[in-house]
Parts: C-alpha cells; sequence; structure tokens
C-alpha cells in the first residue's frame, strides 16, 4: 500500500492510468491487482477514514509479454509487468489522500490463480493451488510505478 501525504489542493484525474510494476513470486504464476483509491481525512463526522474505490484492475502475470503465449515466471527472478486500469475522471478532494493498493488475490471478485503455471487454470488440480511469496520492488533499479494524467485548475 502507498499513499500521498494529505492533499493540500484538489487534484482531478483524468485518462488512462498505466501501472508499471517490477514483481517477483517464489511461484511459477500469479495475478497482479492494482487498485487506486481515495481516502477521506479521519476528522469527517459522517464519512471518518471511509476509503472509496475508484479504478481497479487485475493482470495475470502469465500474459506479462504476450496474451496469445502465456509465460510461466521463473521463481524469484524479477520481471516487469505494465497493465492499463480503466479510464478515470475524478477528483480528490483538499484533505484528502490518495492511495495505491498492489495485491495478488480478489478472490471471489475474480477466480483463484493456481500460482503454479499451467496451461488453462480453470482446469487446475487441487494440487496446482499453492501458496508463494510474491513481491512489487521500488527502487531507483526497479522504478515501481503509476502514470495517471492530472488536470489542471483553471478557475
Amino acid at each position: 500500500m502507498y499513499q500521498t501525504d494529505i492533499l493540500e489542493e484538489d487534484v482531478t484525474l483524468a485518462g488512462t492510468i498505466q501501472a508499471n510494476l517490477f514483481v517477483s513470486t517464489t511461484g511459477t504464476d500469479s495475478d497482479w491487482i492494482v487498485k487506486l483509491i481515495d481516502v477521506y481525512p479521519d476528522d469527517l463526522e459522517e464519512k471518518s477514514a471511509q476509503q472509496t474505490l475508484i479504478r481497479a484492475e487485475a493482470f495475470r502475470g502469465r500474459f506479462r509479454e504476450s496474451y496469445t503465449k502465456p509465460k510461466p515466471f521463473k521463481p524469484n527472478e524479477i520481471a516487469k509487468i505494465s497493465f492499463e486500469l480503466w479510464d478515470v475522471l475524478h477528483t480528490f478532494k483538499r484533505g484528502h489522500r490518495m492511495m495505491i493498493h498492489v495485491q495478488s488475490t480478489w478472490f471471489p471478485f475474480i477466480d483463484r490463480n493456481p500460482q503454479k503455471y499451467v496451461p488453462n487454470i480453470f482446469e487446475a488440480d487441487e494440487g496446482d493451488f499453492i501458496k508463494v511469496t510474491n513481491r512489487v520492488y521500488r527502487s531507483k533499479r526497479y522504478p515501481s510505478h503509476i502514470e495517471v494524467g492530472v488536470l489542471k485548475q483553471i478557475f
């Protein structure tokens, strides 16, 4: 989870959100979910500590290089994955925060990934479902980041 400081002015995001992540898994397949969340101030009477999901998208890591030729991850090897979230037009109000969640499952919203590469996850056996550790890297060498468009205030 990553979040901004408290916003000192309104900020409007518009257009496509591009997720660019450097990741690794101890398995051979994983999903990656990125969520953009509006975090309300803690001191509001009616909506204190409310978080509102603005956009989210799930990405099957096996398709990181091609949708027609899926490929397993090499365990513990860092790989880059990039994918788009749906367009957004949302204003984060002064006093709010922007938050990004990155996770690797969204069950039951989407089906479970076995975390072990199999040709078709819908035909995975019980033994194909394994526990893994997934990591997101954020450094100068592995600059995981989110790209968004910001509208300028004109009045």
